[in-house]
């Protein structure tokens, strides 16, 4: 649940006691400012979109006394809406992508320096490792997956042993970004270095990601939203960016787009592609510095 839904919600439930109809929650919208030219198309929105989802997006344009600011539309709404929704699909295709390349690099490592099952070895990790909750959180991924077939076959066939390589499969992103932030120093740089990074940068860009890709998962707004995790950003990078919000939008798509250094062509004629045409398409709405985009964006998120 958002602050900001929290937030609006709250100042209009003393109109929203009982259940309102949709032209009721039309009426109460109008009242406050909101232009609608055409209010059969707004009952339709609100027939497939929740009120209190909708009023994280409206909250951004809240002014004084509860109002809207002026010019604050449905046609405005419903276009920062669609862009939202469409930007978190191909945010959430792009985190996917990076994670199962990033869990592939992690087991291949981990497996021909440690063995199969190294990692049930609590010497095998640093110092901070949790290892009882780490096999707690294991064990409680496996149980989730239990009908998949390859977990199946390794209950039945294995004596529930999985090679890291299989159970990996499983962990979360983040599970996935916990275990890389607990192996040895010698472990992660090496692997980082397949990133052309350091491992404290691409350590926390796994942490963001994976808040990042849970908020994408249950739909929620990333327009306009204050990250809770905001990303390093290497000197060399922020240098070209100017000032900027950490926490803010592009943060996230930036360290994504130094994930996929082994696959600059696939970022740059899919997924930035797809990102520069939708914000084309909406751009006469869109607040480019609530997203924390800088004048440049489109060229700071290219691969050259």
């Amino acid at each position: 649940m958002s602050h900001a839904g929290t937030i609006f919600y709250g100042d209009i439930m003393n109109e929203l006691k009982q259940a309102k109809t949709f032209e009721e929650q039309v009426a109460i919208l109008k009242n406050r400012g909101f232009v609608v030219p055409d209010e059969a198309l707004l009952i339709d929105f609100l027939q497939r979109v929740n009120y209190y989802r909708f009023s994280g997006y409206l909250y951004l344009f809240k002014g004084a006394r509860d109002r809207y600011i002026d010019g604050t539309s449905f046609e405005k709404l419903s276009s920062i809406y669609e862009f939202d929704q469409k930007l978190r699909n191909i945010l959430f295709e792009a985190i996917g992508e990076m994670e199962i390349e990033i869990k592939a690099k992690i087991a291949y490592h981990h497996a021909h320096k440690y063995g199969s099952l190294g990692y049930l070895d609590e010497a095998n990790f640093n110092p901070l490792h949790n290892h009882n909750r780490f096999i707690e959180k294991i064990e409680t991924a496996t149980k989730n997956n239990e009908k998949l077939l390859f977990v199946k076959h390794h209950e039945t066939n294995y004596d529930g042993r999985f090679p890291i390589w299989v159970r990996i499969e499983i962990f979360t992103l983040g599970m996935t970004s916990t275990f890389y932030a607990d192996l040895p120093e010698d472990d992660k740089k090496a692997i980082a270095k397949q990133y052309s990074t350091t491992y404290p940068y691409l350590e926390s860009w796994l942490h963001s990601l994976a808040i990042s890709r849970n908020i994408c998962a249950h739909y929620g707004r990333i327009y306009a939203l204050p990250f809770t995790k905001a990303p390093k950003m290497p000197a060399k990078h922020s240098k070209y960016i100017g000032s900027y919000n950490p926490r803010q939008l592009f943060a996230q798509l930036y360290v994504l787009k130094c994930l996929y250094t082994n696959r600059k062509e696939d970022w740059n004629n899919s997924i930035l592609q797809k990102i520069t045409s939708l914000t084309q398409q909406h751009s006469e709405y869109l607040n480019f510095r609530a997203m924390g985009f800088p004048v440049l964006w489109e060229a700071l998120l290219r691969w050259d």
